[in-house]
């Protein structure tokens, strides 16, 4: 019986982390499809004006990028270790060292470019708060979580370092 209650525990604690599966307090990440994708890495790189963009390191290497629209009532917190796009020339050197000759973002971490193609931050009603794009193996998991009625709170958790380091 202890076996059952510490299993349904864990589930119902793990749950909203792993598969968004609480509808009430969590949103959640979708990759968007080639067919309907609503944006393109591309366009977030040329349109950058029209967000708020945090950026996340890990190691001195970019791991997270998230795009805020400025234009709607809605808004994405992370934390205070995040680093916010100022400007234009900051912007022209975070694409210049972070993109393949393509024109899509590459993110390094261990050795590794697993990069996410863009992915849409939801509510729980499926409203879009923005985007995001990180590096797979510098993210262990996601917690998207609804802080108020126009307000999503995006934590990340970076995984172990390699080796133990």
């Amino acid at each position: 019986m202890k076996r059952y209650l510490g299993f349904f525990f864990l589930i119902s604690f793990f749950c909203p982390f792993f598969l968004g599966c609480s509808s009430g307090n969590y949103g959640k990440l979708k990759t968007q499809s080639e067919s309907d994708s609503k944006v393109t890495q591309r366009e977030l790189i040329n349109n950058w004006s029209d967000y708020h963009i945090w950026l996340s390191h890990r190691k001195d290497q970019l791991a997270v990028i998230v795009f805020d629209p400025k234009n709607d009532d809605r808004k994405i917190l992370v934390g205070s270790n995040w680093s916010k796009v100022k400007d234009q020339e900051m912007w022209t050197e975070i694409v210049k060292a972070n993109t393949t000759s393509d024109g899509d973002f590459r993110l390094v971490y261990f050795n590794t470019d697993w990069t996410t193609r863009v992915q849409e931050i939801l509510g729980s009603d499926n409203q879009l708060y923005g985007f995001v794009i990180y590096q797979e193996s510098a993210v262990e998991w996601v917690n998207v979580k609804l802080a108020d009625d126009s307000t999503i709170q995006l934590s990340w958790q970076a995984p172990a370092p390699v080796g133990g380091k």
